[in-house]
């Protein structure tokens, strides 16, 4: 059984993986030869949110929405409070309203003087999980030599500050053109302001890549320079070639976390069409390896810097406590093949009958189902184990008397996933196991203690009863070959509900149970149909002593199907499964 919290793995589900993407869109204003490229270099990335520097005042932050952002994907953008800043290129942030909304803009008052930009404090919330974070739009001052390296020095104490002062754990990144040439102490003192460890480290920067050292003209940083894509002078901006790291986007420590609820997604990040392989050159210079000629041009000819983003997860995973419990994995039959001998199996631990039907079993990559048959009712009655299998039939499937046949789900004889969501998609239980896991070939996997953590591999147990051709694992029972355990270990024989006699039936059918004990509190006898109404109560809770019982079930006026006779004394459940047949 799944407690919370428990360690969530990066893939699971993937959630809300959301895009974010830094870009200097190079003085834009309302410059429509350029819009196309924007648009086409969109189009491959498709960000979810996107901090854009060089934004030239009002006019450029409206026509980049209205020109760019709502042709690549029309109503689907908003924008946060816009502020014009005392430079003349402004720092602008456009999100996906489906998936953030803005709660404000206010401004770091970086700016020592004329020309210089402040940093914009946007504070966003993630919309489905509900995770409020901060993005900084960064555009520091440019220009290499000593003067440039101390006002980039002054600007970046300023925002360390003030990220200092922010609460220990928040969520924040920080994104832009930096202008920062190298990682050195002396040469370059803003890097070592914004990234190293100091007394306060609640506003220290980290790369995500760790991708930190002497970039600038150094080939050996080639895949993660940003700045120049273009070896020509036209339409301003630099023409170096790809020799500098100017564009970052920065986390907090806490989005670096492994167990946070808002999380940078390993292996994401890039400077988009960097490939590696055009150090001091134009990014469309031959073939770029990483984006088509198409992409490549486009990047070179929007701006002089490549765009970067990185995607984040954010946990908005909802949980069912529904009382289902994946107890026991049959993962690697040997007396069939896996495409015939896979199961699992689920307990159903409540006293209420739970219907599965609309519920997905899926796993953390492309494998789905949703359970499903005709009478749109799949019930597990209360303390009933059900077996999921991928083939049904047990003349086929090694012996395994199945439940339920499911398709397009496969478990791996190595590392794998079971999770099983109901119909709003709200995850009831799930299992992540490895090839450490005590299972073997021809071995289920299964939980002894159902109030253990089944994410845990110490609770796993392999299989050692053996079912159907000789594979071993006990589908439909507890591990000891029990038929119900709803409070614990039992002796089967002292309490027992025999198989209805005859079955198939028509209209009558022979209900017998036997008690061995001196007495029975509290026992009744129920019939289910497939939807886990009740149309036949022959005990409610009565008092009953020690002996053989039988009652006649006449159902001439209920319809032909499946029904479930359940005898239950409160601590112990029992059923079978009666055809009516007209």
């Amino acid at each position: 059984m799944r407690f919370l919290p428990f360690l969530l793995f990066t893939i699971i589900l993937q959630a809300s993986n959301a895009r974010i993407m830094t870009y200097n869109l190079l003085n834009y204003e309302d410059d429509n030869s350029r819009e196309d490229d924007y648009i086409a270099i969109l189009e491959l990335i498709e960000p979810d949110l996107i901090i854009a520097e060089e934004v030239i005042g009002q006019n450029g932050f409206n026509h980049f929405k209205s020109d760019v952002l709502d042709v690549f994907e029309p109503n689907e953008w908003s924008a946060a409070t816009f502020t014009n800043q005392s430079a003349q290129q402004d720092i602008a942030l456009y999100y996906k309203h489906s998936e953030f909304s803005f709660l404000s803009t206010s401004i770091i008052n970086t700016a020592s003087s004329s020309g210089l930009r402040d940093v914009p404090e946007f504070v966003m919330i993630h919309e489905s999980s509900a995770i409020e974070f901060n993005v900084y739009g960064v555009h520091l001052k440019a220009s290499s030599g000593s003067d440039n390296a101390s006002q980039r020095l002054n600007e970046a104490t300023v925002l360390r500050s003030y990220l200092n002062d922010l609460s220990e754990g928040s969520y924040f990144m920080v994104a832009g053109d930096f202008n920062i040439y190298s990682n050195s102490s002396t040469e370059e003192p803003a890097f070592d302001m914004l990234t190293g460890d100091a007394s306060d480290n609640d506003g220290r920067l980290f790369d995500p890549i760790d991708r930190i050292g002497p970039w600038h003209n150094n080939s050996s940083y080639s895949d993660v320079h940003t700045q120049s894509p273009r070896t020509t002078s036209f339409g301003g901006g630099a023409n170096g070639g790809m020799d500098d790291r100017f564009d970052w986007i920065f986390a907090s420590s806490s989005i670096l976390d492994s167990e946070s609820d808002m999380r940078y997604v390993e292996d994401t990040y890039w400077a988009v069409g960097n490939d590696g392989n055009h150090f001091n050159n134009a990014i469309n210079n031959g073939n770029n390896s990483s984006v088509s000629d198409a992409i490549a041009d486009a990047l070179h000819d929007a701006s002089d810097h490549l765009p970067v983003y990185m995607d984040v997860w954010f946990d908005d995973l909802v949980y069912n406590d529904a009382g289902i419990v994946i107890t026991e994995i049959m993962p690697n039959p040997s007396a069939v093949s896996d495409s015939y001998g896979e199961w699992f199996e689920i307990l159903n631990t409540t006293d209420t009958v739970i219907n599965i039907n609309g519920w997905t079993i899926k796993d953390a990559g492309t494998d789905n189902h949703t359970i499903s048959n005709v009478d749109l009712s799949v019930p597990i009655l209360p303390g009933d184990f059900f077996v999921f299998a991928r083939n049904a039939d047990s003349t086929l499937n090694g012996g395994v008397v199945a439940n339920y046949e499911y398709s397009n789900f496969l478990l791996s004889n190595s590392d794998d996933e079971i999770i099983l969501t109901d119909q709003t998609g709200a995850i009831v239980d799930e299992v992540r196991y490895t090839n450490s896991w005590d299972f073997g070939n021809g071995a289920s996997m299964e939980i002894h203690d159902l109030n253990s953590n089944n994410n845990e591999s110490e609770n796993w147990f392999e299989a050692t009863l053996s079912y159907g051709n000789s594979d071993f694992g006990t589908p439909g029972t507890f591990y000891d070959g029990s038929l119900s355990t709803k409070n614990g270990l039992f002796i089967p024989t002292q309490f027992e509900l025999l198989p209805p006699y005859p079955n198939p039936f028509n209209p009558s059918t022979s209900i017998r149970f036997e008690i061995k004990d001196e007495i029975k509190d509290a026992v009744s006898l129920y019939v289910y149909d497939i939807t886990g109404r009740i149309v036949e109560t022959f005990l409610n809770g009565e008092i009953v002593h020690s002996g053989s019982y039988e009652f006649l079930w006449y159902a001439q006026n209920q319809a032909s199907g499946i029904y479930f006779i359940q005898l239950s004394d409160g601590s112990r459940t029992f059923t079978q499964k009666a055809i009516l047949i007209k």
